[in-house]
């Protein structure tokens, strides 16, 4: 548990905000994503009773579940890296950060649905629709957690506003390139999953522009 000043407690008493530390908050959201990542292998499922070749042919007609569990897998990673730097720099909680971080969450715990969904259904809007929506709404509420904990005055001392700026413009460069996929879904679902691949290329320059901007807004 972090150790603070005692004219810090005073501040964050006076202001609804309890320093405590947030390990117990950072443990459970631990575990969550590694249910939610864990979920992902119940997606697959072969029929029992197969020949030999019938098993090759089952196994290959998994492969769009596999490409949804692969992509779905390496967000769970990217944004489970995200909340794990995000809480290294913060030494305390509070009810909104606690809220915040549940609404976050709650989109990580659901993704596997949408992924099993996106997997039987690869041609419909309503599927690609809702598997892009909820990852580009665990992106936000990432990014939300962080502006959460600076402007509550949960961060460590050495966490600056170009610090957190950066920070926030990376968390969100993935979930801007999945919510602008949404309406390509809605002329072509199989073009949006594509799209998406766009985010491993396209994630850094549109982070580093957004990060421009944040400057000016601060300066």
């Amino acid at each position: 548990m972090a150790t603070t000043d005692p004219s810090e407690e005073t501040n964050a008493s006076s202001s609804g905000t309890r320093r405590t530390g947030s390990s117990r908050l950072e443990s459970f959201s631990d575990g969550v994503f590694a249910i939610a990542i864990t979920l992902l292998i119940l997606n697959f499922h072969i029929p029992s009773g197969l020949s030999g070749d019938q098993v090759w042919q089952a196994i290959a007609d998994q492969k769009d579940v596999f490409l949804s569990a692969a992509i779905s897998f390496a967000v769970i990673g990217v944004y489970w890296s995200v909340h794990r730097r995000t809480f290294a720099r913060i030494t305390g909680e509070s009810s909104a950060l606690t809220a915040i971080n549940f609404f976050n969450l709650a989109t990580i715990v659901f993704l596997p649905f949408p992924t099993l969904v996106m997997s039987e259904y690869t041609n419909s809007f309503a599927a690609v629709g809702m598997y892009a929506a909820t990852i580009a709404l665990a992106g936000f509420t990432a990014a939300a957690t962080i502006l959460v904990a600076w402007h509550g005055g949960l961060m460590t001392s050495s966490t600056t506003q170009d610090i957190v700026d950066e920070s926030v413009s990376e968390t969100i460069a993935t979930p801007i390139i999945f919510a602008i996929s949404i309406p390509v879904a809605a002329f072509s679902p199989r073009a949006a999953t594509w799209f998406w691949i766009i985010a491993f290329f396209a994630s850094r320059p549109i982070g580093a522009l957004t990060h421009r901007l944040l400057q000016r807004r601060h300066r």
